[in-house]
C-alpha cells in the first residue's frame, strides 16, 4: 500500500492504476485484433469471388484449347498448348498461395506438453479466454473454480451422453490427451480447454500473449494483402489474354499459320505484362517509402513479400519461351505475308526486350540468382 491517497498495491505488485491500464490495453487489443480479422475475412470473400472468374472465362479457354488440339497437332500447336497452360496455371498458383496464407492466418500451432511427451495441434489463431488468475481473491477464485466444475458448465463442452463422450475421447486420444483427461467429464472439459489453448494466465501474462500475437497478425496480414493484390492482377491479366486468344480462333475450322502466329503474339504480350503486373505492388510500396523520405528500401528483398513474384515470373518465362518458339516456327513456315512476318518478329523481339527490362526493374542483376534460388 502506498501513502495516504496513493494507489493501492495488490499482492501481485500491480497498483490499481496499473491494473486499470492493463485492462484498458487488453480491451484496445481486442478491438485491433477484430479489425485485423475483418480485413482477412474481406480478403477471404474476395478470394472466393476470384474463383468465379475462371468459370466466366470457361468458354474462352475451351475454345482456345479445342482449336489447338483439333485435327493434326503440329509442333507449334504443342508449344502454344504449353504457353496457354502456363498462362492459366499462373493465376491459379497465385490464388492457391493466397488461400494457403489465409488458412495459416486463421490457424496456429498449439504446443501441448503432457506426461507421455508433447504434441502440436492446430488451433484457431484467437485463443479461448479465461478470466486472468489474479483478478479474483482466494474466496472468489474458489467459487469460480467450483462453478466451472458444475454439470451445467461442463455439459457445454461434453454433453452428458455416451456418443458425445466417445467422440470427445477419440479426439483427445489422437492428441495424446486421453490419459490426462481421465474418465470424468470435468477432465474431458479441461483437456478441451487445452486444445483451444486456453490456459490460466495472470494479467501480465495475458498482455505478453496479446503483444506477440498482435505482431504475428500484422506481419501475416501485410503478406496476405499483398498476395491478394498480386493474385487479382495475375488473374485479370490472364483473363484478358484468354479473351483475346478466344477471339482469334475459329470454332469451325482448323488453325492456320496466321492464327497460330496471332496466338503466339498474344502470349508474347501476356508474358511481360504479367511480370510487370505481379511485381507492381512491391514497386508501389517502395515508391511510397521513398516518397516518405527513405533513401533505401529492402521490400523487394523480403522473401515473404516477394515469393509470389518468383513463382509467377518462372511460369511467365516458361510461357514466353514456348510462345516464342511457336512464333519462330510460324515465321519459318513461309506461309505468312511479309507484313505478318514483320509484325511477328517485332512481337517476339519486343516481348523479350520488355521482359528482360521488367526483370531488371524487379531485381536488377540479382534477378537470375533469385529465380533459380529455392527460397
Amino acid at each position: 500500500m502506498d501513502g495516504p491517497g496513493g494507489p493501492q498495491v495488490q499482492g501481485d505488485g500491480l497498483s490499481s492504476d496499473e491494473r486499470a491500464a492493463v485492462r484498458a490495453y487488453l480491451q484496445r487489443s481486442e478491438v485491433r485484433l477484430s479489425t485485423v480479422h475483418r480485413v482477412a475475412s474481406a480478403l477471404l470473400s474476395g478470394a472466393g469471388l476470384m474463383v468465379l472468374l475462371p468459370a466466366v472465362a470457361r468458354d474462352s479457354v475451351v475454345d482456345v484449347v479445342h482449336a489447338l488440339v483439333r485435327g493434326s497437332v503440329t509442333a507449334p500447336d504443342v508449344l502454344l498448348l504449353v504457353a496457354v497452360g502456363t498462362s492459366l496455371a499462373l493465376p491459379v498458383t497465385a490464388l492457391l498461395f493466397l488461400l494457403r496464407d489465409l488458412t495459416q492466418f486463421y490457424f496456429h500451432a498449439n504446443h501441448i506438453r503432457h506426461e507421455t511427451g508433447e504434441t502440436f495441434t492446430p488451433r484457431l489463431t484467437l485463443t479461448a479466454l479465461r478470466l486472468p488468475a489474479d483478478e479474483l481473491g482466494p474466496e472468489a477464485a474458489a467459487r469460480l473454480d467450483a462453478a466451472r466444475r458444475t454439470d451445467a458448465a461442463v455439459e457445454l463442452l461434453v454433453p452428458a451422453n455416451v456418443a458425445a463422450r466417445a467422440r470427445v475421447d477419440r479426439r483427445l486420444t489422437v492428441y495424446g490427451l486421453g490419459d490426462a483427461a481421465g474418465a470424468s467429464d470435468v477432465g474431458r472439459a479441461g483437456a478441451l480447454f487445452t486444445l483451444a489453448a486456453s490456459h490460466p494466465r495472470d494479467l501480465l501474462e495475458e498482455v505478453a500473449k496479446v503483444e506477440h500475437g498482435m505482431v504475428r497478425h500484422v506481419l501475416r496480414g501485410q503478406t496476405i494483402v499483398l498476395r491478394y493484390v498480386k493474385a487479382l492482377l495475375a488473374l485479370l491479366t490472364t483473363a484478358m489474354a484468354t479473351f483475346a486468344a478466344a477471339a482469334v480462333v475459329d470454332r469451325s475450322g482448323p488453325l492456320g499459320v496466321g492464327d497460330r502466329a496471332w496466338l503466339a503474339g498474344i502470349l508474347l504480350v501476356w508474358a511481360p505484362v504479367v511480370v510487370v503486373a505481379v511485381t507492381a505492388p512491391v514497386r508501389w510500396l517502395e515508391s511510397q517509402l521513398r516518397s516518405d523520405g527513405a533513401t533505401h528500401t529492402a521490400v523487394s528483398d523480403d522473401p515473404e513479400l516477394t515469393h509470389v513474384e518468383v513463382v509467377a515470373i518462372r511460369l511467365a518465362l516458361v510461357g514466353l519461351v514456348a510462345a516464342g518458339a511457336a512464333m519462330a516456327l510460324s515465321l519459318g513456315d513461309g506461309a505468312l505475308s511479309d507484313q505478318a512476318q514483320v509484325w511477328g518478329a517485332g512481337a517476339l523481339a519486343g516481348s523479350v526486350v520488355v521482359t528482360f527490362a521488367a526483370l531488371w526493374g524487379w531485381a536488377g542483376s540479382s534477378a537470375p540468382a533469385r529465380l533459380v534460388s529455392r527460397t
